[in-house]
């Protein structure tokens, strides 16, 4: 009997050894894994610092986008440096990449009270001796519509440690003007931003993933495909 309470003994002994021995030495492997961003990201360094780009993505579009589209960008860019910096996007994708006004920057409509009518005055007849021909109004020259001018560069202006958000919700954005081909889910556009004093960061930036999941039936050619 007294073996037997021995044996026992030992065999819990050795079991609590192996479970700490589990706990103190191994590392699950849920810890290791790292969370998805949908988007991209990528830094360079600088006098003073780095300067980053993160969760870069084309905002997702059912459908996608055809050829010559304006399509919105999704950027958030960090200045971590001593000095403020001055960035500018640019994309060989498209025709130009420009700042449009996000849904906190859209201004409320304000209505005008109309004004007064202006009283016009009557013309007083003239008699015209009888017989004398009267002279047929000259034509005037249409005015010649003038080109709107094209709108400035993505540029935009990052104090030192701070960074800007260029989303659709927010008070601006940056967005594709003319997209050279069409863009579909799983696709990416190139982008470039330079820093000034040669410092550029080109990124490759895919198409977002939906807010809500897509229903099914509905997946866009290529989707699901193995």
């Amino acid at each position: 009997m007294r073996r037997s309470i021995t044996l026992l003994a030992g065999a819990a002994m050795a079991t609590a050894l192996l479970a700490s021995g589990c706990s103190a030495g191994q590392i699950a492997e849920t810890a290791e894994k790292v969370p998805s961003v949908p988007g991209a990201n990528g830094n360079v360094s600088a006098p003073g610092g780095t300067l980053s780009v993160r969760n870069a993505m084309v905002v997702y579009h059912a459908g996608g986008y055809e050829a010559g589209a304006d399509v919105p960008l999704d950027l958030h860019i960090f200045n971590d440096t001593s000095q403020a910096v001055t960035v500018t996007v640019t994309s060989p994708d498209a025709r130009s990449v420009t700042l449009a006004t996000g849904a906190k920057g859209t201004p409320s409509p304000s209505v005008s009270p109309p004004a007064p009518p202006t009283p016009t005055a009557t013309p007083s007849a003239t008699a015209l001796p009888t017989g004398t021909p009267t002279a047929e109004p000259t034509p005037t020259a249409e005015p010649t519509p003038t080109a709107a001018p094209p709108a400035p560069p993505a540029s935009v202006r990052i104090a030192a440690g701070s960074f800007a958000a260029l989303t659709p919700t927010g008070a601006q954005f940056a967005q594709l003007v003319g997209l050279s081909e069409e863009l579909k889910a799983g696709e990416t556009v190139k982008l470039v931003f330079d820093f000034g004093g040669g410092t550029t960061l080109e990124m490759t930036v895919p198409v977002g993933v939906p807010l809500t999941p897509v229903p099914r039936g509905s997946a866009e050619p290529g989707e699901g495909e193995h």
